[in-house]
């Protein structure tokens, strides 16, 4: 399994097609079908870097696609709210929890095709790193390198934020002796990853096309953006409260220190680029901002509907700017009662309606505001509170918002987190649900990672199972906090 060559692989979005070998790591290892052959990948540096043109873009799709987790991620966090069974989000938001359905016949792709597009990315980015370490000659090697290591990182970090456990691998083959590691060891080897990429990156000057990441971007540009995935990641890997403190703040810090200055956005084009994430969670008649959320801008609306007999409420009202330019007002429901009117909520979020009346127009993924908070976050956890509150002021609180600024640490805290949920409740997958998840403040019974796909064990073979309700161990596998 050393030599490169029989590690190649990917596990397929549509069906598993995976090998049966008495090893696991062989389970798993299986020719790439849908790019071209393996063996041309390895040498053609023609059809590798076209494959390096597609890196970041595969990864982006994956994760914002609507077979994926981040719409019921969405609604698991009580950010936004869904009755639809679409994508998981009736099931994944049942009050009171219940169990994640698993199986492979389970009629919503929440994690299947997450789990396998990934994989791909990884396979992809791992033959590019292997074609490198054999010699190939690209039209400029430190860039595809820098560009492959990256998209490595993210494959493997973006797992480990979502499931339990990780099989690694890098352009030698299978990592820890072909046995999927924990989600902690799983975002170590991660961010390893991305520390050799922006090592890679800072090495030189060059410019990336657009095709690339959406948009022409320089070399420096790269190492930023690199470096805010890097502080997204570590902090907000977490699945307790505890796990949150013990973070390694200072390598959040480092990463954030050096983030992105301005926001990096998608230029969509509804061809090559588009957010179905993006889409569903704001376009009318589907999810809603839940109430938790209406309830932090205006502590006089409920935090949960809980009148079967009221479809709608006044509006609110909030000292907070945002409610007025970001949230619009619905006086009518459009969930059916019979599965919870805790899903009930008459405000949607308005902020990206351009995007879904034009299509083709930027959408921001990973924010400005997003890193400075995690800056913020390290520095208070760091005890430099007065850095944290300089952090916090000067950002979207005061300047959007028109918020009074903050200075303890319990205000500095409490102020990050509702930031995070009022900001940019819809930025990216899952922002909304990490920082709940490292809270303690997810619905009690609600999963704080998914199993390994249903499809993926049977091909494995392994034993089924699953969490979620009361199935898990409470604050490892299931959240035993709330809000």
């Amino acid at each position: 399994m050393k030599k490169f060559n029989k590690a190649l692989y990917t596990i397929l979005g549509a069906s598993l097609m995976l090998v049966s070998c008495s090893q696991l790591e062989t389970d798993l290892y299986v020719e790439n079908l849908e790019a071209p052959n393996d063996l041309t990948l390895a040498s053609d540096p023609i059809a590798l870097e076209a494959t390096a043109t597609g890196l970041y873009r595969g990864f982006f799709l994956t994760t914002n696609s609507y077979y994926g987790p981040a719409l019921a991620l969405n609604v698991m966090s009580d950010t936004g709210s869904c009755s639809w069974g679409n994508a998981g989000m009736r099931d994944l938001s049942e009050q009171p929890r219940i169990p994640f359905n698993n199986t492979a016949g389970y009629g919503n792709n929440v994690t299947r095709s997450y789990f396998n597009g990934l994989y791909t990315t990884l396979s992809d980015a791992n033959t590019i790193l292997f074609a490198l370490s054999n010699g190939v000659q690209f039209s400029d090697n430190i860039m595809i390198e820098s560009v492959a290591r990256f998209t490595q990182a993210l494959a493997i970090g973006y797992n480990a934020l979502v499931f339990d456990r990780v099989w690694l691998s890098d352009e030698t083959g299978p990592l820890n002796d072909g046995v999927a590691a924990n989600y902690e060891d799983d975002m170590s080897q991660a961010l390893d990853m991305l520390d050799l990429a922006i090592a890679k990156a800072s090495s030189a000057d060059f410019t990336i096309p657009a095709d690339y990441f959406s948009t022409p971007m320089s070399s420096s540009q790269l190492v930023a953006l690199m470096n805010s995935y890097g502080a997204r990641m570590s902090a907000m890997n977490a699945r307790n409260a505890t796990e949150k403190q013990s973070t390694d703040w200072a390598r959040v810090k480092t990463y954030a220190s050096n983030g992105v200055t301005s926001d990096f956005s998608i230029e969509n084009d509804d061809v090559n680029w588009w957010d179905d994430f993006l889409t569903y969670a704001i376009y009318p008649g589907w999810s809603r901002i839940d109430m938790r959320v209406v309830n932090m801008l205006d502590p006089q609306m409920p935090q949960m509907w809980d009148d079967p007999e009221l479809v709608k409420l006044p509006e609110a009202t909030s000292p907070d700017a945002r409610l007025a330019t970001d949230f619009g007002y619905l006086d009518s429901q459009n969930f059916r009662p019979e599965r919870g009117i805790y899903h009930y909520s008459n405000y949607r979020y308005r902020r990206y309606d351009n995007y879904i009346n034009e299509w083709t127009v930027p959408t921001p993924e990973v924010g400005l505001e997003e890193t400075r908070l995690y800056l913020a976050e390290a520095e208070l956890w760091l005890n430099n509170v007065s850095d944290a509150a300089g952090i916090v002021n000067a950002g979207t609180r005061t300047t959007r918002g028109e918020l009074d600024p903050v200075s303890s640490a319990s205000d500095i805290y409490e102020a990050i987190h509702y930031e995070r949920m009022v900001e940019f409740p819809m930025l990216s997958m899952g922002l909304s649900f990490f920082d709940m998840r490292g809270r303690d403040l997810l619905q009690p019974g609600t999963l704080l990672h998914f199993p390994i796909p249903g499809a993926a064990l049977e091909s494995i073979p392994e034993d089924y199972y699953t969490y979620g309700g009361s199935i898990g161990t409470p604050g490892v596998d299931i959240s035993n906090g709330g809000w």
